[in-house]
Parts: C-alpha cells; sequence; structure tokens
C-alpha cells in the first residue's frame, strides 16, 4: 500500500531508488536547478555560471533509474547577471523558482490533469562533475 501521494526531492544529492519511489501513489517529483537536459549532476548552478551562460533555469521532473534523467514535467527561466555567483543566483532565482513549479505540479496532480511530461532529449544532455577544490584551483 502507498505510503503517501507524491515524493519531493529539491536538488537531491541522493538516489532515490525504485523501491521507494513506489511506495507513493503518484511516484516522486525533483527539482533540478538546471534546464534539463542540461548539466545534469549535483553543481549545476555553478556550472551554468562558469560557463557564462546568460540563461539558465529549473525544472521539475519525474525521479527514474538514472540522475536527472526522467520526463521533465515543468521548467521555468531566468536571466544570470554578470556578478552572480552559484549562492545569490540560487537564493534570488533558482530556490523560488522551485517552490513555484513545485505547486503548480501539485496543483495538477490534485487536479487529476495529465503530469507525465516530456522525455528528455538525450542529443541535448550534458553531465557536469561535482565541483571540487582542485577544480576550483585549476
Amino acid at each position: 500500500m502507498p505510503a503517501c501521494d507524491v515524493i519531493l526531492t529539491a536538488h537531491a544529492h541522493v538516489y532515490i531508488n525504485e523501491e521507494v519511489r513506489a511506495k507513493a501513489i503518484h511516484g516522486a517529483l525533483g527539482y533540478h536547478p538546471s534546464l534539463l537536459p542540461r548539466h545534469r549532476g549535483r553543481d549545476a548552478v555553478h556550472w551554468a555560471i562558469h560557463m557564462r551562460e546568460p540563461v539558465t533555469g529549473g525544472s521539475v521532473y519525474w525521479l527514474d533509474d538514472g540522475a536527472d534523467t526522467g520526463p521533465v514535467l515543468a521548467q521555468a527561466w531566468c536571466h544570470v547577471r554578470p556578478d552572480d555567483t552559484p549562492q545569490s543566483l540560487w537564493r534570488r532565482e533558482l530556490a523560488p523558482m522551485g517552490l513555484k513549479l513545485f505547486s503548480q505540479a501539485l496543483v495538477k496532480l490534485d487536479a487529476g490533469i495529465d503530469c507525465k511530461g516530456h522525455a528528455q532529449d538525450p542529443t541535448l544532455a550534458t553531465w557536469e562533475p561535482g565541483v571540487s577544490t582542485k577544480l576550483l584551483a585549476g
């Protein structure tokens, strides 16, 4: 018997396996601070700034067996300011964006609206490594 309606994760750095996801009636939704499939991985905000991207965003997606690979339910975008740091961009834009996207998704789920999302295009996917002090010094 399912233990809850839906599991929510935000910018999580842990894997949630199928057995756990199956405990929710609808499954598990994650928020990733990038426009998936771009910047999969744990330090997406850092890499958007490091690559001097003028625009980034956030994605709410269904968790699956991959890392940041599930169908995307909702996305939003924002500008990256020239003086942004990962912390400033997260606080000003990406954290509030995640709350808004989750809220929109939950309203749809509650209303019984189709929330399957769309598959990510693997030809557009990028995977960036976690940031380490060695990478930062290089």
